[in-house]
């Protein structure tokens, strides 16, 4: 029986606006998973959310942008697109709930509220979060994690060792 991963990791950060880290980080990622489990089902909110708002990415990214120069927020007085994208992040979370393994990626000691909040969600449905992350003394990845792994590679090893029984045959333990 294959096993489906959510890929929860930084995106935005502690960074203003649009800007995000780099995201190469989730093909390589799946390209881990679908090299020890080929059948496993993979969900990449930033592939997602680009299906859900593919007809719509401007005017959200507009709306989004005005929210920087807000002093005060309120939820009521916010537009049908930024309601839209906060829907978006509850409907994630929930498939983060959802899914087998969580794998939470968090480079550099940069805390992610986001990915905080898809750990959190998924660890109290009693999933398997994996969080891959040099941070070893932050409150949230401890509470929230399974497993804490300090590299792809340590990731790589760990999927060959909680493979399904019924899964046979050699897999090189170091991803290319």
């Amino acid at each position: 029986m294959s096993r489906s991963f959510f890929l929860a990791g930084t995106m935005q950060g502690r960074r203003r606006g649009a800007e995000m880290i780099d995201q190469g980080y989730r093909a390589a990622l799946a390209d881990v998973i679908a090299r020890w489990e080929p059948d496993a089902r993979i969900h990449d909110p930033l592939v997602l959310m680009a299906q859900w708002f593919a007809d719509r990415e401007q005017e959200i990214r507009s709306a989004h942008a005005v929210l920087a120069n807000a002093r005060e927020l309120y939820r009521e007085d916010m537009t049908p697109d930024v309601i839209g994208i906060i829907d978006a992040f509850h409907r994630l979370t929930a498939i983060a709930a959802d899914s087998d393994v969580c794998v939470a990626w968090l480079p550099d000691h940069e805390p992610s509220m986001g990915t905080a909040a898809e750990m959190q969600r998924a660890y109290h449905a009693g999933r398997t979060v994996v969080a891959i992350t040099d941070m070893r003394q932050n409150l949230a990845v401890l509470a929230c994690s399974t497993v804490i792994l300090p590299d792809l590679a340590a990731f790589a090893e760990w999927l060959d060792r909680t493979r399904a029984p019924s899964e046979s045959g050699s897999r090189p333990i170091h991803p290319a």
